[in-house]
């Protein structure tokens, strides 16, 4: 990929200058509209080849005499055809924006380089990429993106999709969706559940050639719950840099908003969907001390909240819908009440994070020394195995496994 160069653009100031827009700052083409609040300076002048090439972020230096500023913009795929400049603070694509998402609009320069612009009669804009110049080459990064509100993408992110030489995507279409309006034209290809591991060999490839690659899923952090395990493995068995851009993640949001015990947790993923390991997954949950973060799918959340219900009823649990997003929703309560309240619904939609505290201290349920003389007690009276796993983890919280093993291993001091 060719590097991009720093483009300049010439220009004027005028006594007429205000630069008190909030919202943007922008170059005109005539001194008729100097007065407007966000103009900087006139009569722009640049080779629009140039700046039709730049993408991604920039540093943005304007100058005027022996003052300065900077500030940086990202730059929107749209082809310029105007004279005029505009950068503008809003994260959305508009057809007479030249860069949005700017850290800066004409209100925030410097009041000595404002100063300077109503006097100066040269003024100087220098656009230098930022995209790809700390990037070194033949590595692997794993970039965060958005779980809903679109502006959590971090300019730190934008700058490293915008100057790597591949994108690996879950889903094309939806990092497509979200990267093209932030002037993201990065190749890219899928790689998902299915197809990841046909990518390990062009991966190990492309980053022996020393090429730099994004890998991003469709939603939060890479790798969890989603593809890129073995991409990853590829990339260090290769001898590459593999190294993470973090950002949103979906399992740490919810447990930061869930007001649930967070010094140690466990991240559980999606629970299996029938049998035997879907038992052992959710004995696991009710059963561990820490808490626990799982994933469900809309249609398949009432049957998980029952399940854990059935357990724990007990259990205080947090319920998260829709993170970041305008549709956001957090339930806080026990697993029973969240457990009816899904129940009642005719319908549920949704992207959900279920965040379940741990069991309580065996202390709190009787004490551990006591439950043993309880099971002793009974394995003297000749109570069966089966019936006395079923009762321990039901009214101790025990797991089928744990259960059974405290039953086997108090047998021989009944004896």
């Amino acid at each position: 990929m060719p590097a991009m160069q720093p483009v300049v653009v010439k220009a004027r100031g005028h006594p007429d200058i205000k630069a008190s827009d909030t919202r943007a700052l922008e170059l005109l083409e005539g001194p008729e509209m100097a007065k407007r609040a966000g103009v900087v300076a006139l009569d722009a002048s640049y080779d629009p080849e140039a700046l039709a090439a730049l993408r991604g972020r920039v540093r943005v230096t304007i100058a005027a005499g022996r003052e300065s500023d900077s500030f940086e913009a990202t730059v929107w795929p749209l082809v310029h055809q105007r004279q005029s400049l505009v950068f503008a603070r809003d994260p959305a694509v508009k057809p007479r924006v030249f860069a949005g998402m700017a850290s800066k609009a004409a209100a925030d320069l410097a009041p000595a380089l404002k100063e300077a612009l109503r006097r100066a009669e040269d003024v100087t804009l220098t656009l230098a990429p930022l995209a790809g110049a700390a990037l070194p080459p033949g590595t692997l990064y794993l970039v965060a993106m958005p779980i809903g509100h679109q502006g959590d993408l971090s300019p730190r992110a934008v700058d490293v999709l915008a100057g790597v030489d591949l994108i690996l995507a879950e889903d094309t279409r939806v990092a497509r969706d979200a990267l093209a309006w932030r002037g993201i034209r990065t190749p890219m290809t899928s790689c998902f559940d299915h197809n990841e591991r046909l990518r390990v060999d062009l991966v190990a490839a492309r980053l022996a050639e020393g090429r730099r690659i994004a890998l991003v899923s469709d939603a939060g952090m890479p790798l969890v719950s989603d593809p890129g395990h073995l991409v990853v493995r590829a990339a260090v068995a290769a001898g590459a840099t593999v190294t993470a851009v973090p950002g949103p993640s979906a399992a740490l949001a919810a447990l930061a908003v869930s007001g649930l015990p967070s010094a140690t947790f466990r991240f559980a993923g999606f629970p299996p969907r029938k049998g035997g390991k879907r038992d052992a997954f959710l004995d696991a949950v009710v059963s561990s001390v820490d808490t626990s973060i799982l994933f469900e799918a809309p249609q398949r959340i009432a049957a998980l909240a029952a399940a854990l219900a059935a357990r724990a009823p007990d259990r205080a649990v947090a319920l998260c819908r829709d993170l970041t997003k305008t549709s956001e929703e957090v339930r806080r309560g026990t697993a029973a009440g969240i457990a009816a309240a899904l129940a009642a619904e005719p319908e549920i939609r949704g992207e959900f994070v279920l965040v379940v505290a741990p069991a309580p201290p065996r202390d709190a349920q009787g004490g551990a020394a006591d439950l043993e003389r309880i099971v002793a007690a009974l394995v003297r009276a000749g109570t069966p195995t089966a019936p006395l796993v079923a009762a321990l983890r039901e009214a101790a919280g025990l797991s089928r496994n744990e259960a059974y093993a405290l039953v086997q291993r108090l047998k021989p001091e009944a004896m």
